[in-house]
């Protein structure tokens, strides 16, 4: 930017400068001409007024009296013919530097021809001749000209640097702020821009140092809720590791200790102890069975892939009211394609099934509200999901426990919405949008 604005200035001065000179040269070629011409037609009645004061009687200094009248003549050269027939300067000769020939030829140009005046006098002085001489002139015109052209050009530097100045210090709050990008991009949320700003950008640099304290205290969130979903994924781990050692192993022991007894109670041919063993087999596989199906609806509800969404949650409603019938359970589903995308399902039905579970362990709630129904248009199109309480609510201070804290990381990775509200004793509302076209949203480069 500063080059592009100093270049502008730089162009505006030059061409002022190229048109300033345009107008000098034209107005000293004019000026020139005339002042020649003029010091002619001068020299020529200086003559003709002296040639007739000498002309009789003739003194023998006429010839000096000659010279002293032409010392002070400019821009002209008197002569006098001898009667030899060589001419003799009466004019001193210049004493000035010449200008450059490229100079002259602008000035004077070479067809332009001044008129060389004659005088016949006879007698002892002879013929005297006047011819312009343009060097002296041109080389006056010429001083002042390489005078303002090294004054112009220390103006047009000073303007120049003047100007380069003033945008290096009225930039300086655009560097700061694409300092401050650096810094973002960095993932450094610790200085925002700080320095002093011209009014243009003051509310530039506000709105700024407002981005950097929301990305900061979003990161910050994130950081925390990225360190609550390690922790939840390891305790799931663990409730699994010690469900499968707790649960399980006994039943495969039992198992396995019952087909031993089997095989020695055929070995004795003692087929009633053998029976009674294939009937403890059968119990221990039964309640194995049982087990593993509970272990498998907590990593992926099956009943979504058996029943899709709508009856799926119909059936986790009418559970928790065969469970807690003294709590009125409303489930209003409006109308939804049931073939969603997977993720939108699984986040649906996980959200529900979170929010009754924290409702039967902690609300002691009478009546509990359930919806679910599309929402928006186009790309804003969405599952619109809300569950309401009237329980004992919760307090502001209260943090989010694993299940919800889970549950609002799962909803951010899809690109929905996740909002919470805590109405003091009456109760709890918990509302999430999930679009349709969700899709993992990916997590900032590091």
């Amino acid at each position: 930017m500063k080059g592009r604005l100093l270049a502008i200035v730089a162009g505006i001065l030059g061409l002022g400068l190229v048109g300033g000179a345009t107008i000098i040269l034209h107005n000293a070629r004019q000026a020139t001409l005339e002042e020649i011409q003029a010091n002619l037609d001068f020299s020529q009645r200086l003559v003709g007024f002296l040639m007739a004061d000498l002309s009789s009687p003739r003194t023998p200094d006429a010839l000096a009296v000659l010279s002293r009248a032409f010392e002070d003549l400019r821009h002209v050269q008197v002569e006098i013919e001898s009667p030899a027939g060589q001419w003799r300067s009466l004019t001193p000769a210049s004493s000035t530097d010449p200008a450059p020939d490229w100079f002259e030829r602008l000035i004077v140009p070479p067809t332009h021809e001044f008129a060389t005046i004659r005088f016949a006098s006879g007698g002892e002085l002879g013929r005297i001749r006047i011819t312009a001489r343009t060097e002296d002139e041109i080389a006056e015109v010429w001083r002042d000209v390489f005078d303002l052209f090294w004054l112009a050009v220390w103006i047009l530097a000073s303007v120049c640097v003047l100007t380069y100045l003033g945008l290096w210090f009225g930039l300086k709050p655009l560097r700061d702020l694409h300092a401050g990008f650096e810094r973002l991009e960095a993932g450094d949320f610790s200085a925002p821009v700080c320095g002093p700003a011209v009014a243009e950008l003051a509310d530039t640099q506000v709105k700024f140092n407002h981005v950097v304290g929301v990305l900061r205290d979003a990161t910050q969130q994130r950081r925390l809720l990225t360190q609550k979903l390690v922790g939840m994924q390891e305790e799931e781990r663990r409730a699994i590791a010690r469900e499968l050692h707790d649960e399980m192993a006994p039943y495969l022991f039992g198992i396995r200790t019952d087909v031993q007894a089997m095989s020695w109670a055929l070995g004795r041919d003692d087929k009633d102890s053998a029976l009674q063993r294939v009937t403890a087999i059968q119990e221990h596989v039964g309640l194995l069975q049982q087990r593993i199906k509970r272990l498998l609806n907590r990593l992926r509800p099956a009943v979504l892939d058996d029943f899709g969404l709508r009856d799926s949650l119909s059936y986790l409603v009418e559970d928790w009211q065969t469970r807690l019938p003294d709590i009125d359970w409303q489930l209003d589903m409006g109308a939804f394609d049931d073939e969603l995308d997977d993720a939108v399902r699984v986040t649906a039905y996980r959200a529900v099934q979170e929010c009754l579970t924290n409702i039967a362990r902690h609300a002691q709630a009478r009546h509990v509200q359930v919806s679910l129904h599309m929402t928006g248009e186009g790309d804003e199109r969405g599952l619109a999901i809300k569950v309401v309480d009237d329980g004992r609510g919760m307090r502001e201070d209260t943090p989010l426990g694993l299940g919800l804290t889970g549950l609002q990381e799962r909803v951010a990775a899809l690109g929905g919405r996740f909002r919470l509200s805590r109405n003091g004793s009456r109760g709890v509302a918990l509302s999430l949008f999930v679009p349709l076209a969700a899709s993992p949203v990916a997590p900032p480069a590091r």
